[in-house]
């Protein structure tokens, strides 16, 4: 179960480190402004499904949800962000952005271990794996 949770951060990860390259997305998220965005990634031969959204704040904290679907399964990850954490986030973002530019590479989401080093991925992992900023729902 402990692994499957893992895979399911890595997932949630990969479909944001895809959206980095998205700067509404991270205006929004800087902002905490009200903003949803579906789409899809192939990882590890799965289709998975996403759904983001930043609601806004709830008593100064900024709440994103995303509900995820791959493999049957649909789960949804609310997490909470303290203004500093927001801040961490969108920085790892915009400097990820930046490279983006001027890099002839792509995201490579085909694999798990493809993404699990990207800076995007790294600075999400450690909230989405943190119970007191993010909860998981739809595990069983």
């Amino acid at each position: 179960m402990k692994k499957y949770i893992f895979v399911v951060f890595i997932v949630i990860a990969t479909t944001l480190a895809v959206l980095a390259k998205n700067s509404s997305f991270t205006e929004a998220l800087r902002n905490c402004s009200s903003y949803s965005e579906s789409g899809s990634v192939n990882t590890e031969g799965m289709n998975v499904n996403s759904v983001k959204q930043i609601v806004g704040k709830e008593n100064d904290k900024c709440v994103y949800k995303e509900t995820v679907n791959f493999s049957g399964a649909n789960m949804t990850i609310t997490c909470k962000f303290t203004d500093t954490q927001i801040y961490e986030l969108v920085s790892v973002m915009d400097a990820y952005e930046l490279v983006q530019k001027y890099s002839k590479e792509n995201v490579d989401t085909s694999s798990i271990s493809s993404v699990q080093n990207n800076p995007v991925v790294k600075a999400w992992n450690k909230y989405l794996q943190d119970t007191s900023v993010c909860t998981l729902e739809g595990l069983k």
